[in-house]
This record gives C-alpha cells, sequence and structure tokens, in this order.
C-alpha cells in the first residue's frame, strides 16, 4: 500500500515538474511569436504613368469635338445604332469631364480646361498628327500650365445579344388532398438582355518644356449591362440607352486615365517587429497610437546595431514607414540591406512585394 503511494505521489511529482517544463516552453514560444505585430497603415502607391515631377497645372483639352454633323437622318441612324458622331462625342465629352473631376482632387495637381485646338474626326482608331509645338507652348502659357493632356481618339461600338438562364422554383410540398398534386416544381427559363459597349480612346500629354509627348496611349475599354425580363422584348426594354451607355463607359475611362497621373493612398496590412531591444518597446506604444515618425526615430539608432537582428528588424520597420510615405525606392533599399542581416521569411517576402511595384 505504501509503495503504491510512493508511486503515485512520484508520478504527480513528475506530472507537476512537466507542466511547469511544458509552460516555459509555451511562454518563450508566445514571447517569440509576439516578436512581430500586424498594422493596418496607409501607404501611396506611386503613379503608373511617369511623368516630369514639375508638371502641377495640366490645361485639358477635348480634340475629338467636331463643329459640324451629316445629315439630320444620319445622326439619327447613328443614334439608333450606337455609333456616328453624335454618340462618339457625347463619350468623348464625358471622358474628359470626368478626368478634371479627378484630377482636380488629385494632391498638388490642378486641372484647367480649354477648347481652342484644332479639332479632328472621332471616327477613327488612329491617332491624327500631333499638335505643333507652337500651337502647345502658346496654350501652356495662356493658361499658366507645363503640360497638355488632349483626348485625340475617341471610337465607339455598341452591340446587343440574347439569352437566356434557367432558374428551377423552390418545391412547396403543400399538398391538394383532392388530387395530391405538388406545385411550384417546373424549371423557368428567364430571358436575358446583354449590351457591350467598346470604345478606343487615345491620348497624349505634349510637355513643351522638353518639347515631349510624356504621354501616348491608345486603349481599349469594354462595359456591359445585362438585364432579365418576362420576354425577350420586355429584357430588352431594360437595358440602358446606348447613348448613356457610352457616356458611362468614356466617364470610366477616363478615370482610367486619371487615377494613373498622380500617387494614391490606400489602406494595407503590414508586418512590423516589436521586439529587439527595449526602446522597442517605446516605439511599440508609439505604434499602437499611431505615431509612426516617433517611432521611426527609435528605430534610426539601432540600424547599425552590433546584433544583427535588431539591426535588421530597425532597416525593416524603417522600410515600411518609406513606403507609406511613397519612398518606394529607399524602401526597397533599407528592405534589402534588412534581408542581407537577416534572412527571416517575413522580410524575403516584403522584399519580393516591393519588387512588384512599379518604381
Amino acid at each position: 500500500m505504501s509503495d503504491g503511494n510512493l508511486t503515485l505521489s512520484g508520478k504527480l511529482k513528475m506530472l507537476k515538474r512537466n507542466l511547469i517544463e511544458y509552460s516555459f516552453i509555451l511562454l518563450v514560444f508566445a514571447l517569440g511569436s509576439c516578436s512581430t505585430s500586424k498594422f493596418v497603415v496607409d501607404v501611396t502607391k506611386p503613379p503608373s504613368i511617369e511623368i516630369p515631377a514639375d508638371i502641377n497645372r495640366i490645361l485639358i483639352t477635348n480634340r475629338c469635338l467636331k463643329e459640324e454633323f451629316g445629315k439630320p437622318d444620319e445622326i439619327v441612324k447613328g443614334l439608333i445604332a450606337g455609333e456616328g458622331p453624335v454618340i462618339n462625342q457625347a463619350g468623348a465629352k464625358k471622358a474628359i469631364e470626368s478626368v478634371i473631376d479627378d484630377i482636380r482632387y488629385a494632391p498638388g495637381m490642378e486641372p484647367v480646361y480649354t477648347s481652342a485646338v484644332p479639332r479632328v474626326d472621332t471616327l477613327d482608331k488612329k491617332f491624327p498628327q500631333y499638335l505643333d509645338w507652337s500651337t502647345v507652348e502658346n496654350l501652356c502659357r495662356q493658361y499658366n500650365s507645363e503640360a497638355l493632356l488632349s483626348l485625340e481618339v475617341f471610337f465607339a461600338n455598341t452591340f446587343i445579344d440574347y439569352g437566356y438562364y434557367q432558374r428551377r422554383e423552390a418545391k412547396d410540398h403543400v399538398k391538394i388532398w383532392s388530387n395530391t398534386k405538388i406545385y411550384n416544381k417546373s424549371m423557368d427559363h428567364i430571358p436575358l438582355a446583354r449590351l457591350r459597349v467598346e470604345i478606343t480612346t487615345g491620348w497624349r500629354m505634349y510637355y513643351p518644356a522638353d518639347k515631349q509627348i510624356v504621354v501616348e496611349e491608345l486603349k481599349k475599354h469594354t462595359q456591359q449591362w445585362e438585364f432579365e425580363g418576362k420576354t425577350k422584348k420586355d429584357a430588352l426594354r431594360n437595358l440602358p440607352s446606348k447613348m448613356f451607355a457610352v457616356e458611362n463607359a468614356g466617364s470610366l475611362a477616363g478615370i482610367d486615365l486619371s487615377s494613373r497621373l498622380y500617387p494614391i493612398r490606400t489602406t494595407v496590412e503590414r508586418v512590423l517587429f516589436i521586439k529587439g531591444s527595449r526602446d522597442f518597446k517605446i516605439a511599440n506604444r508609439y505604434l499602437k497610437q499611431r505615431h509612426w515618425k516617433s517611432a521611426a526615430t527609435i528605430w534610426k539608432n539601432y540600424t547599425n546595431d552590433p546584433n544583427k537582428k535588431i539591426a535588421s528588424a530597425s532597416l525593416y520597420n524603417l522600410a515600411v514607414i518609406n513606403e507609406m510615405e511613397g519612398n518606394i525606392k529607399e524602401a526597397y533599399k533599407l528592405a534589402k540591406q534588412a534581408g542581407e542581416l537577416n534572412e527571416a521569411s517575413i522580410i524575403k517576402e516584403y522584399i519580393l512585394l516591393l519588387e512588384e511595384k512599379e518604381f
């Protein structure tokens, strides 16, 4: 009996010792896993279309406006068909309006419009002749602008087709006992009508300071609308007008271009090192308060630390701060230095992420 008690006591002591060791291992693991933490930050995405840095005030014009149209019956036919100069002109006008509205809210950029340019035919998918530089220089001087952004191609086509999709009604198992029938078991074929708009836009940006065309882009855009109806004709009536569809596609095409001319702020999730030295704890408190610059001031003191992991963590964190400020080249440089000191997967993945950015 006593031997049994001693054995049980020994087992309990051993279990207690194992629990303490296991708890310590968990604590070490927890501390190790807390060496990094995720933060939601706002980063600056650089413009995908590179233009000279001194361009702030942009003169915008629409060369696709045509003063004269053909016969009235031809205009009506073009409106019904969803093509021709009237449709193209409406879409081009919306493209210009959306560019002006978008650039108006861009940081450090100001749009101004002029119609005092030689116009071109809108019924072509090719660029016209360049504006002569004397015209560009005079216009930019007149409006005190550094560049002239010109819409020089706008061509629209519309297409309508039909289809259907199958919709099975939900079964209702309520029975009519007189004939024991189950209702709502049929498969319905729902008519669909589709309107597809294809537009081609051509933009040029003239930079008179160096007499260079800094932007020349011919791009195709497609928009589609799809509506159902009780009948094929009913589905067709639910579609928007071709004029509306072309104008809508023109607006989106204008935003597509203008949004690539200036930096954009976007919210992303980034991992930061919060453990390394005692000062890192202070920096972590700044991070929680979103005082990024205060935290960066601390990390700068440890970029040459004898401990390679601490130096690497500091360089990496500073890289993220530079990304937030839009300094992608500097962020990449710091991340590479961090990777040379510490080949942690977090740093490797961040370097790859920066390499995918255009800078």
